[in-house]
């Protein structure tokens, strides 16, 4: 059901409920449908015809940000993709259920900019751990990780433990020439696998400038960052036989690869001079 709560800066629409709003705000809708006039009921569109300010602000936001953020995650529950767009010194963002449908209800929040940073890292599921002890970076293709990954996407009909399963089969046939101690800690890492997330985020004239953060959620074994770090590659422009590393990394760390990832507000062409990460 369309919602608007005031207090707390929050709309929920469906993806079609947003574009009718879209639509009518920029008055290519002049007759109201009964999918408007629930809108107009839950209170999105004023008894003055005219979209809420909230609604207005979020559809501003959308059409022009100067930053954009794509949180996708992949875990047992299923995947989930956030986004949060940021603009002057507001954001935007999206916080939905892993595996939702495309006709669910979606809660787009508004926050302001400094937050940023700790909206990111809680959509992300970001949490205090320790670095793995003595635990060295894992080494593969980028072809490999790709594929390793394809698994857990993949429907494989079961459970998250039989699409780890999968994997770890398939790592020990993809992995072929690598040492045994690559092979070995590779699969170490499958092992404990309980979730992926890449956090892209862009900026700039066309959002033309971009940086990714690749994260593998081991549970008690802790995060592990992909390096090196692409942008916006397309499948086709990645080189498949170019070496990629996982790297034990402590909560701390991935905070800081977080801040790393996010540009300052005079980089963005943002107005508002306080410090776009909050410190710790």
């Amino acid at each position: 059901m369309p919602a608007v709560d005031v207090l707390r800066r929050r709309i929920s629409v469906t993806e079609g409920q947003l574009e009718l709003l879209r639509l009518y705000a920029r008055g290519h809708l002049t007759q109201l449908s009964d999918d408007m006039a629930a809108l107009r009921s839950a209170g999105l569109i004023t008894a003055s015809d005219a979209v809420h300010r909230l609604v207005a602000e979020l559809l501003a936001a959308m059409s022009h940000p100067l930053l954009e953020v794509r949180i996708a995650t992949t875990s047992e529950r299923g995947s989930a993709v956030s986004h949060l767009v940021a603009r002057a010194d507001e954001l935007w963002y999206t916080d939905p259920w892993p595996g939702a449908d495309a006709d669910d209800d979606v809660v787009f929040a508004k926050d302001e900019l400094p937050q940023m940073l700790w909206i990111v890292a809680r959509l992300a599921g970001l949490r205090r751990t320790a670095q793995p002890d003595a635990a060295p970076p894992v080494e593969a293709t980028a072809g490999t990780m790709g594929s390793l990954l394809a698994a857990f996407s993949a429907d494989t009909g079961g459970t998250w433990d039989l699409a780890r399963a999968v994997a770890m089969a398939r790592a020990d046939d993809l992995l072929g020439m690598r040492s045994p101690q690559q092979r070995e800690r590779l699969i170490g890492v499958l092992g404990t696998l309980e979730g992926t997330w890449r956090i892209t985020c862009a900026w700039g004239a066309e959002t033309r400038h971009s940086r990714v953060l690749e994260v593998w959620d081991c549970g008690p074994s802790g995060f592990w960052v992909r390096t090196p770090q692409g942008g916006l590659e397309l499948p086709e422009q990645i080189d498949p036989e170019a070496t990629t590393a996982l790297v034990p990394t402590s909560g701390e760390g991935v905070w800081r690869a977080l801040e790393r990832l996010l540009p300052s507000p005079a980089l963005a062409g943002m107005r508002d001079e306080r410090p776009l990460l909050p410190r710790t």
